[in-house]
């Protein structure tokens, strides 16, 4: 309650104000709409003393309350009062500051005169004549017309001792006029020296403005070319990843169809050299636009609970192997058998994946490598050592510094110098900490240390039902591949710039019927002389490429599940993608069971649809699009309602129509692509952007607690990744 108060005092305020004034007038305006406001309490305040006084002197020498002692004179006089100050606000509202201003100076000159010398008489009300000269001088640019002021004031203020008299002859006696005159006099000198040290000092900041817009052009020019060189960078790494990608999946795609008749032992070396070369490449590539993705702001972790002894236990299988190989002995220890972490498990595996290779490049044959995980305090550490060739001293300060790389006889042949800056940036965006010793062809220490608060104890009998079972899972995957379809000779549209690429999918679907387009608009030709039951889409391609020909199918109504094989891994372009309502985002390279997987499955979900389909008339499926427009309709107004509670949760819209959360999520994600989580967010953005556009002076707190929302910082930090910081500040 008090904040809604606060603001709307805070836009009276500053009601009338606007950027095309100058910072003076501004001032000016935000004085006379407080005086204004100040006033209304005040005569508000004086009617309800009346008021009351008048009751209880009636009650006391009466006995009862009647208010029939209430001075209507007064009441009349102190109500059209407050009626003129809101027309003063009103007329600073529509920008007609002189107007108001003028009306303001004769209603106080008017007021304090009927008060003076009719309504109360003999009360001292002419003393207020003091102030009217000092509040002209704050409105008023010129001294000319405050001048004036104070003279007329002081004659009015004469008025009841020498003209119109109300007090008694004594009274009048004592009234001492040069006495009285110095006091207006210095009331007015006073004010007036505030006023001109005050537009001195503006005079001065109007100076300061003009050196700092000159220099912010300077910076604004700077920044853009900055902006220029980081948008390449970004540009430069998603046409890496898309040119580096698209072959890697022929060298995995056909390496695994080597004909192994002749020369087996050699074609098997040959096919180990070629995956181990094409996922160290892969490593790098994930490695760069993850890091690329850390520089925007667009960069989030997505965390959940992680059970330490399974993770660590996944990735000592995964490197036991390696190390073996190269005969070093590797380690691992683990007393945190009972605690989980609050990990981005993929971003983070990344980040211990980067220790163990480096640990593996640089530790020599016959050497130690020991992985230790142990709890110090209420701390969890993770311990990395080897008794590799290590890290010079004067590079320990620099080598978490990006394609920064110790200089030895190993990294002038290998690496790229993104490895540990790509793991520090993992771990400090989880909050944590690493450091680093090293003494050369010693040992060599990486330490990470993990707070208490991402840290929980978990119950151990629980941990055995959170491994997968690789046995269940192939099973489950072999029938999923060797189902039949129900669909009878299924055509697919294969869609992508590479034409080796195409040719590869098509080999990968060779049991469909299958076309091929170069394009989106290719695609959208072809597609007017036959008809597909699937689409697998490529996103970057020339001419138009698979976002806007997925939204051109979508327009025209066209209900065909389309499949998304692209080398993009950003979460911006998956989101656009999933938005628009498509059946699967694969990204390159990918494997031919995961393809072949994602096609059946969407091709039975399209079966199922259109047998649905079939069965309806044409009422009934113009029965259940209203349904669909009255159900987004309905989920927006309620959450629109509620938006001020900052307990709004899934839980509430799930409860109000009166379906589960994941029943609720299921619905929303088939018709806007988004989550209630998603939405309620988009909603208060919405909000927030429309609230700043109408007040731009208004405070982030403000804005935030009118939308529910507790935790201000963080909102206007996805506000500013959401519109821009322009709408954010």
């Amino acid at each position: 309650m008090r904040s809604k108060i606060k603001l709307v005092y805070n836009s009276g305020v500053k009601n009338g104000i606007s950027n095309e004034f100058s910072n003076l007038k501004n001032k000016k305006i935000q004085i006379l709409n407080t005086y204004s406001i100040i006033w209304v309490h005040l005569a508000i305040f004086f009617v309800f003393v009346d008021f009351l006084q008048s009751g209880l002197v009636e009650y006391f020498n009466e006995g009862n309350m009647t208010f029939r002692y209430f001075r209507k004179d007064a009441f009349l006089g102190q109500f059209i009062t407050i009626i003129l100050m809101y027309l003063v606000l009103l007329l600073n509202k529509n920008k007609r500051f002189g107007i108001a201003r003028d009306l303001f100076i004769i209603t106080a000159i008017i007021n304090f005169s009927v008060f003076t010398l009719f309504i109360d008489p003999g009360k001292y009300i002419e003393y207020y004549f003091v102030f009217v000269s000092g509040m002209a001088l704050s409105i008023y640019t010129k001294n000319t017309i405050p001048f004036m002021i104070m003279i007329l004031s002081f004659v009015i203020f004469l008025t009841p001792y020498y003209f119109y008299v109300v007090y008694p002859k004594d009274y009048v006696d004592r009234l001492l006029v040069p006495a009285a005159f110095c006091i207006f006099l210095s009331i007015y000198l006073l004010v007036n020296y505030f006023k001109k040290l005050n537009l001195n000092n503006e005079r001065l900041l109007e100076i300061e403005k003009d050196k700092v817009l000159s220099d912010k052009v300077i910076l604004e020019n700077q920044q853009r070319k900055l902006k220029e060189l980081s948008e390449f960078k970004s540009h430069f790494f998603v046409n890496l990843s898309h040119e580096i990608r698209t072959p890697l999946t022929l060298i995995q795609g056909y390496a695994s169809r080597i004909d192994l008749e002749d020369s087996k032992e050699k074609n098997h070396e040959h096919i180990r050299i070629i995956n181990s070369q094409a996922e160290q490449i892969q490593s790098i590539i994930d490695n760069i636009m993850d890091l690329s993705k850390m520089d925007t702001s667009q960069f989030h972790l997505n965390t959940s609970w992680v059970v330490l002894s399974i993770f660590f236990k996944k990735h000592y299988a995964n490197f036991k192997g390696l190390f073996e190989s190269k005969q070093i002995d590797f380690q691992l220890y683990n007393t945190t058998q009972k605690l989980a972490l609050s990990i981005d498990e993929d971003l983070f595996s990344k980040s211990i994946n980067n220790l163990l290779n480096n640990a593996l490049k640089f530790t020599p044959k016959y050497g130690e490598v020991t992985l230790s995980i142990f709890t110090a305090g209420k701390n969890v550490v993770i311990e990395l050592s080897d008794t590799g060739i290590g890290i010079p001293e004067i590079d320990i300060i620099r080598v978490f510094d990006r394609f920064y790389q110790s200089k030895n006889h190993i990294t002038k042949s290998q690496g790229s110098g993104i490895g540990l800056s790509f793991t520090k940036s993992i771990i400090e965006n989880h909050g944590f900490s690493i450091e680093l010793e090293s003494e050369p062809n010693v040992k060599t220490t990486f330490k990470l240390i993990i707070p208490e608060e991402a840290v929980q104890e978990i119950d151990f009998v629980k941990v055995v039902e959170y491994p997968c079972i690789p046995e269940l899972e192939y099973s489950i995957k072999k029938d999923n591949i060797q189902a039949e379809s129900s669909l009878i000779n299924p055509k697919i549209l294969v869609v992508d710039d590479h034409e080796q690429m195409r040719s590869y999918v098509s080999s990968v679907l060779s049991e469909y019927y299958v076309a091929e387009a170069a394009n989106g608009k290719e695609a959208l030709e072809l597609m007017k002389n036959k008809e597909f039951d699937l689409i697998i889409t490529d996103y970057m391609m020339p001419v138009m490429d698979g976002e806007a020909f997925v939204n051109d199918l979508k327009n025209n109504g066209i209900k065909i599940p389309v499949l998304v094989l692209t080398a993009r891994t950003d979460n911006s372009g998956k989101l656009n993608m999933l938005r628009l309502g498509i059946d699967g985002y694969l990204n390159k390279p990918f494997l031919e069971e995961e393809l072949l997987i994602s096609v059946k499955k969407a091709l039975k979900s399209f079966d199922v649809i259109n047998k649905f389909d079939s069965k309806l008339n044409k009422e009934e499926k113009q029965e259940l699009n209203k349904f669909s427009n009255k159900f987004n309709e309905e989920l927006k107004a309620y959450i629109s309602e509620n938006l001020t509670s900052n307990n709004l949760c899934v839980e509430d819209i799930a409860v109000h129509f009166k379906i589960s959360k994941s029943t609720l999520n299921r619905k929303m994600k088939s018709l806007l692509g988004q989550t209630a989580q998603q939405l309620i967010m988009e909603v208060r953005f919405e909000k927030a952007r429309i609230l700043k556009e109408e007040n731009p002076y208004e405070t982030q707190k403000n804005i935030a607690q009118s939308i529910g929302i507790t935790n201000t910082t963080y909102f206007f930090k996805k506000m500013e990744e959401r519109f821009g910081k322009c709408l954010s500040q």
